[in-house]
This record gives C-alpha cells, structure tokens and sequence, in this order.
C-alpha cells in the first residue's frame, strides 16, 4: 500500500471539463493526453460527467493519495476542483494546477498562466508553486471574486446566451441587464466601517480580473490577506454605459459613484435577495440576504 501511496503522490490527476469553452476542451481531450505523453508526465486523467463532479473527483484524489491536481476548462472547472482541495482538509499538501481552456479563464489569466496548451504544460512541469488566499461564503469557496448585485445578475443572463463565448457574451449579458438595470439596498460591514446605501454592485475581489476581462479591483492582490472591494452606486443606464467600459482597463476607480475598500470580512444584509456569483459559478446559498464573506490566507499552493 505505501508503494501505490507514492505512486500516486507524484502523479498529475487531471480533471477535465469537456463542456468548458462551449465544448472545445472536450474536443481537445486526445491532444491533451498525447502532449502529456511527449512530456513524458505521468498522469491519470478523470472526465467531469455533471456539474459539481470536479468537487468530488478532486476531493476523492486526494482522499486516495494524489497530491498534483489539475483543472482543464474555464473558471467554473477551476472554482470546482478548489473547492474539492479545500473539503479534503489537506490543501497545504496538494499541489493545485491549471490548463485553462475555458470562455473566461480570468484566475488563470490573472497568474499568467498560458492559454496555449504547450505552454500552460511548460509552467505546470517547472512546479513553482505560490501560495494563494481563498475566500469563503457559507460553505462555499472562491480564488478569483465574489459579484453581489448588477455582475451576478451578468453571470446568470450570461448563461441564458447560447451563441456566444467570452467577452461577446459578456457584453450580451450586460445589455440583457441593463433593461432593468436593478439596485440593491445593502448594509455592508468590513473591518473598520459600516456602509448603508443602495448600489448597483459590489465586487469582492481576490484578484483582478473578472467577467472574461474587466477589472474591477485593479489593484487586489491573491497573497495579501486582504480582499479588495469595489462599490459601484446606484446609477442609471446611461452612466452604466459610460462606466463599465472603463472598468476593461482598471481605469473607473477615479469616477465618482466607485468607492474602493480593503478588508479581510464582509458582513452583507439586506432585506431583499442578493444575487450572488464567484468564478464562473452561481452558488445556491442558504440565506441570501444576509452573506458573510471572510478570507482564508495563503490556502492553496498553486502551480504558476
């Protein structure tokens, strides 16, 4: 038992999302396995049959002595397979891995982490790891940001658009949004202040990047200890249109409806549901109108 142990300490576990990218991961699955096999790697490779089974498949690994494990797809596939390494209870042992081919692939972008497939096996070869916060919601975990408000509501009309992929269907989601273009009236506590207004959105950020490209928290940093936090106020379509473009390059921080914070908890009531989405995903919480958010420092060991 102690040799199969070993074994599989060192082998890569790929868990591959063959929907992820409108389907074109899948159809990359044989390319995938024949490049691991030039690099001479030695890997298992277990295909995602519903969503949530990257939890399960990631958490099973490592229960079973797998300590290299591997998201190929987008950041939905990412989120999952970090959700599974947290639930084992050794993710300080694991070695986390990405192959992003997914629509947005914003936490891999953020570590600059290749997109091509030789590349992105280049960096997961050299194993040089950093050591990476995590944020937590209910019993949910999240790496890249958490979306309250107007960017939730982006991420489930997202979904609805069938016929488009990365930031094309994001800009399609954000018009789908805008027709009610909705407010939320939020109590918000952090650490050292209390905020009671109404917003369009506030963006929980452990990353920059978010949405297939817009940054909302230019400046976060994924190894401070901190989340950065974005407040956008209630406005109209007109300024929505004139504000969201600018949060492409990080450059809306200077406008005067967007308020930057820095926190390590997030305390969130209020009296109406709030639309909640982190990485690509659109959890099914407990109690959506009262969201406690809280950061987990130096979590996972990821491969950049």
């Amino acid at each position: 038992m102690q040799i199969i142990h070993r074994s599989r300490k060192e082998k890569f576990f790929f868990i591959v999302n063959t929907t992820a990218g409108r389907g074109k991961t899948g159809r990359k699955v044989t390319g995938l396995i024949n490049r691991l096999n030039e690099h001479n790697l030695n890997f298992e490779i277990e295909i995602t049959k519903a969503p949530k089974h990257a939890i399960t498949l990631a958490r099973d690994a490592i229960k079973h002595g797998y300590r290299k494990i591997v998201a190929a797809g987008g950041d939905g596939t990412v989120n999952e397979v970090l959700n599974g390494i947290m639930l084992s209870n050794k993710s300080d042992s694991v070695l986390f891995g990405i192959i992003p081919k997914g629509g947005g692939n914003d936490f891999a972008h953020y570590f600059h982490i290749p997109h091509t497939l030789e590349k992105a096996l280049e960096v997961l070869t050299r194993e040089k790891t950093t050591l990476v916060d995590v944020g937590k919601i209910e019993d949910f975990y999240f790496g890249n940001a958490l979306g309250i408000g107007f960017d939730a509501k982006v991420a489930e009309n997202s979904r609805k658009i069938k016929y488009l992929n990365g930031m094309p269907r994001y800009f399609a989601a954000i018009l789908l949004t805008l027709i009610p273009n909705k407010s939320y009236k939020m109590k918000v506590k952090i650490s050292d202040e209390e905020i009671d207004s109404e917003f369009l959105m506030l963006t929980v950020g452990n990353c920059r990047f978010s949405g297939s490209g817009f940054q909302l928290t230019p400046d976060a940093k994924a190894d401070d200890g901190v989340f950065d936090l974005c407040f956008i106020d209630k406005i109209n379509r007109r300024r929505v249109l004139k504000v969201l473009p600018s949060v492409i390059p990080g450059k809306h921080l200077k406008e005067p409806e967007v308020t930057i914070r820095r926190s390590s908890f997030v305390e969130i009531s209020s009296k109406d549901r709030l639309p909640v989405y982190f990485d690509g995903e659109i959890p099914d919480l407990k109690d959506p109108k009262h969201l406690k958010i809280e950061l987990l420092p130096k979590k996972i060991n990821l491969i950049c």
